[in-house]
């Protein structure tokens, strides 16, 4: 019987070590995939800036702004906004808001 214990606890440390080791390896993954995630946010958040602040300068230069344009600017802006953006792409984004509201075309 001492046998079948002694095998049974060097069996239990082992799989314990391996349940350490196993915590720790996911600990540090969820770590590197939240860092990762963290600067995917920024570089969306980045694209969604330039993507607002060239739209709304030619917005302005333009003088006015389309019905549809107003509402694909208002989407890209709820997602700008949604990841923490302001500063400068709320400023234009405001200002474009303020434009006359014009059709394309006709």
């Amino acid at each position: 019987m001492e046998l079948n214990s002694a095998i049974l606890a060097i069996f239990g440390v082992s799989v314990f070590g391996v349940l350490v080791k196993l915590l720790a390896y996911s600990k540090a993954r969820k770590g590197l995939i939240e860092r990762r995630l963290k600067k995917l946010e920024e570089a969306n958040l980045a694209m969604l800036h330039d993507s607002i602040y060239e739209k709304c300068s030619h917005y302005i230069e333009q003088g006015f702004i389309s019905v549809d344009d107003l509402d694909n600017l208002e989407y890209l802006f709820s997602g700008y906004s949604g990841l923490g953006g302001n500063g400068t792409g709320e400023t234009l984004y405001n200002k474009v808001k303020e434009l006359p509201i014009r059709k394309i075309g006709g």
